[in-house]
């Protein structure tokens, strides 16, 4: 087989939803289920022939750290200069404004049906041109794009509360709420119940992303933008049913079942290590646990959450024992994972790899020097595409899941004595 087909769409139309809007009368965009109300259509332009180069990156480097807006870089080749916004012959003329909706995604073969896989979809912050220069063989652009984030981001909230942020609500109501406060459309929403509920908003001068990732610490769960462009918010347990799914298992010994990667990143250092983890809620009473023998061994390694909305301290002491048993030893880490797809892989391990996402399931064997094994279970934390017409390669960033959930009935999750239940 080839190498996957890149596809390239730039959205002209205003607003910050990527589907197909609809359109009550419309043979074309009057489909309920599939196309939302708006009140004008799509005006999506479809730019792969143009592509030279394609890198994308989403997600973080570390499972306590906040999620990172999503970012991508597209290089066209433009010999006549239509993207350049001050080229009035350009049939983009008027249409290349910043925030311009763009969807990157790829179409691969399995089972004989073309299979479509979005990668990134965000909006374009900058159009930066190269003109000819010297012997240079064409002129291009680079468009600079950045996820949903940005949008977050550029919203201040007032010194007053939140409309609506009230105590008591839980941590997926409050994720609402805050989107609602930026008209984030509902259709691009997957928002997890929640477990944890809310003190009221503080309010105060921050911007609505810093706001949400108060409430995604505070319920210990995660928020970041899909690969579709959706607002993602998943709840602890959600997270932690993640880690009782099947993995994808990858090997650099062929064994059964498993895929090839190409390089792995191993770490064994004290950066994660916390021994000394104090967590406060707002307005609480700080939470302080310690793991002496850490400390004794490693010395002191303190972490500190601070002004976190649950509503009580009992929550804060849970969250921050969860914390200390998860980073309390030092461990050898694998902290990235290196794939390439090439046009002799088989049809299964090129979407395997492409459909690679965040908090995928995977596990990693390693063949040490004298025979041994190193094994890891890991969730998938961030993803990396750099594409050209030649050559596909995927890094995935990995960290092992930090809470470890009691599931009944589970064969992995469900062991007395080795799994607990969650808080």
């Amino acid at each position: 087989m080839t190498l996957p087909t890149l596809k390239v769409e730039i959205d002209f139309a205003n607003g910050p939803s990527f589907s197909y809007p609809l359109l009550l009368d419309s043979f074309s965009y009057g489909f309920l289920d599939v196309n939302t109300l708006g009140d004008a259509p799509a005006d999506v332009v479809d730019i792969s022939s143009m592509v030279m180069r394609v890198s994308t990156r989403r997600g973080r480097n570390r499972i306590l750290a906040n999620f990172e807006a999503g970012t991508a870089t597209v290089v066209l080749n433009d010999p006549n200069s239509d993207f350049s916004p001050f080229n009035s012959s350009s049939p983009y003329y008027t249409k290349l404004l910043p925030l311009r909706k763009i969807r990157i995604y790829a179409i691969t073969p399995f089972n004989g049906e073309d299979v479509q896989v979005n990668i990134f979809a965000g909006y374009i912050t900058s159009y930066d041109t190269g003109f000819y220069q010297g012997v240079d063989s064409t002129a291009t652009v680079t468009l600079q794009c950045v996820d949903g984030f940005r949008l977050l981001n550029n919203v201040s909230t007032d010194a007053a509360p939140i409309p609506g942020a009230v105590a008591g609500q839980l941590s997926g109501a409050r994720i609402d709420t805050l989107l609602d406060y930026s008209d984030f459309p509902g259709s691009m929403r997957q928002i997890s119940v929640g477990d944890s509920t809310m003190q009221a908003d503080p309010g105060g001068d921050r911007s609505l992303l810093a706001a949400i990732q108060t409430v995604e610490q505070s319920e210990f769960g995660a928020f970041y933008m899909a690969r579709s462009g959706k607002a993602v918010f998943l709840d602890r347990t959600t997270v932690s049913e993640f880690a009782d799914v099947t993995p994808r298992y990858y090997s650099d010994i062929g064994a059964p079942g498993s895929f090839p990667y190409v390089n792995l990143d191993f770490a064994y250092d004290d950066q994660l290590i916390l021994n000394d983890v104090t967590v406060t809620r707002l307005g609480g009473t700080p939470q302080q646990v310690q793991d002496q023998f850490s400390i004794d061994t490693y010395f002191i390694k303190s972490g500190q959450r601070n002004d976190i909305l649950v509503q009580t301290d009992q929550e804060a002491n849970d969250q921050a024992r969860t914390l200390l048993a998860a980073r309390k030893d030092a461990n050898l880490r694998i902290d990235s994972m290196d794939l390439t797809i090439t046009g002799d892989n088989d049809e299964e391990r090129v979407l395997v790899n492409l459909t690679s996402d965040i908090y995928s399931l995977v596990l990693i064997t390693k063949t040490m020097p004298g025979g041994s094994f190193v094994t890891r279970e890991l969730f998938i934390q961030g993803v990396q595409h750099d594409v050209t017409p030649n050559s596909w390669k995927i890094k995935v960033l990995t960290a092992e899941p930090i809470i470890q959930a009691f599931i009944l009935d589970s064969p992995t999750q469900g062991i007395l004595n080795n799994n607990t239940l969650s808080y």
